[in-house]
């Protein structure tokens, strides 16, 4: 992890050079740790075409090779942390900003008339394939910022390295809060880039003050601008003629804006939290229940159970599952140890340099969304053993016909990873614009999800509507109905993946399709989307009164 004095550093160490920003780039690397940890391993070659320039041009070593030694000091640093120093959002972000903006100046010395072997090189590698661009950074930067919101995160305790009540060291310079907040204005968050740029102005050195504060303080113009609490809006015109690049100028405009930061005019970073919370949007119950918000009740619980569940299979009056219910109506269960270490390794085998972009179902055919921040594949279960294996496992833990399911897929979560709120079941209009693959099965009448990893903060499934929050815990999974017996789809089982704090999150999805299930899961005398059991046991007591 990097300490405090490695902030300016690292800032100027680890961010491939703009001026390469312009080539194409096929992968994508900030939606998952797994691509993350790959693309690390480019730095190295960098490092060692910037050894062979330095040979070429003695007369200018001095500069250079007081910068080698620095981010070889950082590298070791890391290396010495191993896979655990991208488990924090901070050390992502800071690895994306020195791979998309820092390595500009490097290559601007470099740029000269001797050296121009290496410098081609260096050209080349930013050409290689997942080799991460500009949109890597903002999609780090898009992370972090999503962290904030969902977790009510102070942009004060981010750039201290303290993440939800846990420090983890890395600290964020002035540039840094910067480039954050101008992101965050950009996406329509005006209240974090309030909070961001009062974080950079706090955090402004004497070296920096020149050039960093007037964009600080021209930007913050408009965001305060933008808020509702803004007083003497007509006066903004006036900030914006000043030439701040002027001393005096800038004294002036700092003074106009000062008189708008007083205690009375402060500006809450996050809305408070509604005090009825049976009345939000879907994503509002979202992401109040992966923050804890949302969640259930003593009296809500104390009719779940728990135990070995053996009926399903005589072999498991030998080797019984650990079963624990979250809810009964609708069934959401979660299992404890039922996937082993050996078969999680055979799973990496199999997924090694396979992953890509997940998608969303769209109106008319799959796509890339912000709303899935994460990178996945799908396996057959004719591809290996452990795969067959497993289903037959799914099978027992079910009681449900495994022959017709989905492929595997595996997923793994990057830099704030998440899936927004969703259901798993298909829409009519997926069907109709033939987005299902082998829809003759039918639709995905249950989902049994396994946790592969553990996750040191965040990263849980939020069931807003049962208000259930399932925290990943490795070799455990969860399993639910995705339709009601009619075979209509139930909507209470919405749910989402909360985004990663700090962490690498690997699942396995199961996906079990209707077709012959129907003597596995009968359909009930009445049709059970419009009315449940529960309810129907109600109204048959008020009859007999």
């Amino acid at each position: 992890m990097l300490h405090l004095g490695a902030t300016w550093r690292l800032h100027m160490a680890l961010a491939v050079f703009t001026v390469l920003s312009s080539c194409g780039v096929n992968g994508e690397f900030y939606s998952s740790i797994h691509e993350m940890s790959k693309v690390f391993g480019y730095e190295q070659k960098m490092l060692q075409y910037m050894q062979k320039f330095m040979a070429d041009n003695e007369s200018k070593l001095d500069f250079l090779k007081a910068r080698l030694d620095e981010y070889e000091r950082e590298r070791n640093e890391a290396l010495q942390w191993g896979v655990a120093y991208f488990e924090s959002p901070l050390n992502k972000y800071l690895l994306s900003k020195r791979l998309t903006v820092d390595w500009q100046r490097i290559s601007n010395l470099m740029e000269a008339a001797t050296g121009e072997k290496a410098l081609a090189r260096l050209h080349q590698l930013r050409h290689k394939k997942y080799m991460p661009n500009e949109r890597e950074l903002e999609g780090a930067i898009d992370g972090l910022l999503r962290l904030q919101s969902i977790y009510r995160l102070k942009a004060k305790h981010v750039a201290e390295g303290i993440l939800d009540g846990v420090s983890y060291g890395t600290q964020l310079n002035a540039q840094h809060c910067l480039d954050i907040a101008q992101q965050a204005f950009r996406d329509e968050h005006v209240h974090l880039a309030h909070a961001w740029l009062m974080e950079a102005n706090t955090r402004l050195s004497f070296r920096d003050r020149n050039m960093l504060q007037p964009k600080i303080l021209e930007l913050l113009a408009h965001v305060r601008a933008r808020l509702t609490n803004y007083r003497g809006v007509n006066g903004t015109a006036e900030t914006h003629k000043l030439q701040t690049d002027k001393e005096e100028d800038l004294n002036n405009y700092q003074d106009l804006l000062q008189a708008q930061l007083g205690p009375e005019n402060d500006i809450e970073e996050h809305p408070p939290v509604p005090e009825d919370l049976t009345r939000l949007s879907e994503f509002d119950a979202y992401r109040y229940t992966c923050s804890g918000h949302i969640k259930t009740t003593p009296r809500e619980q104390r009719h779940l159970r728990c135990g070995y569940m053996t009926e399903t299979h005589p072999f498991l009056l030998l080797a019984p599952l650990k079963v624990e219910e979250l809810s009964d109506d609708p069934l959401l269960l979660l299992y404890h140890e039922v996937i082993y270490q050996s078969e999680i390794d055979a799973i990496a085998e199999l997924t090694r340099n396979k992953i890509q972009r997940a998608t969303v179902t769209g109106q008319n055919s799959s796509v890339v969304s912000n709303a899935r921040t994460s990178q996945f594949t799908f396996i057959p279960k004719t591809r290996h053993k452990v795969l067959r294996t497993i289903d037959r496992r799914v099978a027992d833990m079910t009681d449900l016909n495994m022959d017709f399911a989905e492929d595997h897929q595996f997923s793994n979560y990057g830099i704030g990873g998440h899936y927004a709120q969703h259901t798993d079941w298909f829409h009519p209009n997926a069907f109709e614009t033939n987005q299902v693959a082998m829809s003759e099965m039918g639709n995905r009448i249950a989902t049994v999800l396994f946790y592969l990893t553990d996750v040191a903060q965040g990263g849980g499934t939020a069931f807003p509507i049962i208000k259930q929050l399932l925290k990943p815990e490795k070799y455990a999974a969860a399993f639910w109905y995705n339709l009601h017996a009619s075979g209509v789809g139930d909507a209470r089982v919405l749910h989402g993946a909360c985004p990663i704090i700090v962490g690498s999150k690997w699942v396995l999805n199961r996906w079990i399709r209707e077709f012959h299930q129907s003597d596995k899961r009968s359909c009930e005398f009445w049709d059970d989307s419009k009315i449940t059991m529960s309810q129907l046991l109600e109204l048959s007591r008020k009859e007999n009164k």
